[in-house]
């Protein structure tokens, strides 16, 4: 795993950046009773193992690339020689431009998982910007190379296995917002004056966190710390810490 030099929130910087919001920079909530983890790690292992092709499954911004890089390390440790690719597209995107973007990361797909060992893992954060043809050689691959494949997407998909839910309560709102204001004291209380004119309704009915965290990034005002960013690694112990959730 990658590791990094421990520098503690400056009280003037904005508890909502990227910096501190990205997957990876806070830890996945299984149990909003904030219980062990390692059960249900065990479980989507164990699933992993028996099913070869699981899924884990999720609305936008809700969690699924902070859980891959939850578990990568024990995915490394279970499934040696994996690799990881994460796959984006643009709602918007006039339709040629969007057949053209999925058949490139059909393609993409197939490189990276031709270098996946025996044995190991292919992780696709975003498999459903697959084509249901490159879904179909995914697995085939999978089955052929004899290597387990592990996908997010925001609904079920054909053939594979469910191995967890994402879901955003407001429990989990309150615990993220009390990690994340912890050491942000100017923050809190901008949030505090926030909350008198209207801030409880941005909290209702929150599914995409991400989304929230953008809105609230807004409302408290300060400025971000600067850091460097970049998505290229396909190594499974050099996760795209930078790389937007899904």
């Amino acid at each position: 795993m990658m590791s990094h030099d421990f520098h503690p929130p400056s009280p003037r910087t904005n508890p909502f950046a990227s910096r501190h919001t990205r997957p990876g920079a806070i830890p996945y909530h299984f149990d909003p009773n904030g219980n062990d983890s390692d059960q249900p790690i065990a479980s989507i292992l164990s699933g992993l193992r028996q099913h070869r092709l699981g899924l884990i499954v999720g609305n936008h911004g809700s969690g699924k690339s902070t859980l891959l890089h939850g578990i990568a390390e024990s995915l490394q440790a279970e499934f040696p020689g994996g690799k990881w690719i994460q796959l984006t597209g643009d709602p918007d995107r006039p339709p040629l431009r969007g057949v053209s973007s999925v058949l490139a990361n059909d393609r993409a797909v197939g490189e990276v998982q031709a270098t996946v060992s025996p044995g190991g893992v292919l992780v696709v954060d975003g498999a459903e910007q697959l084509s249901p043809w490159g879904r179909f050689h995914l697995r085939r691959r999978a089955r052929r190379a004899g290597h387990a494949c592990l996908v997010t997407a925001h609904r079920d998909l054909r053939g594979f296995h469910v191995l967890h839910r994402t879901r955003v309560t407001a429990k989990l709102i309150e615990d993220l917002l009390h990690e994340l204001l912890r050491d942000h004291p100017e923050a809190r209380e901008k949030l505090k004056r926030a909350s008198e004119g209207g801030l409880p309704e941005m909290l209702d009915d929150v599914t995409d966190v991400r989304e929230l965290w953008s809105r609230l990034y807004d409302v408290v005002g300060l400025p971000a710390e600067k850091s460097e960013s970049g998505c290229s690694s396909n190594r499974l112990d050099a996760l795209p810490e930078n790389c937007p959730d899904h």
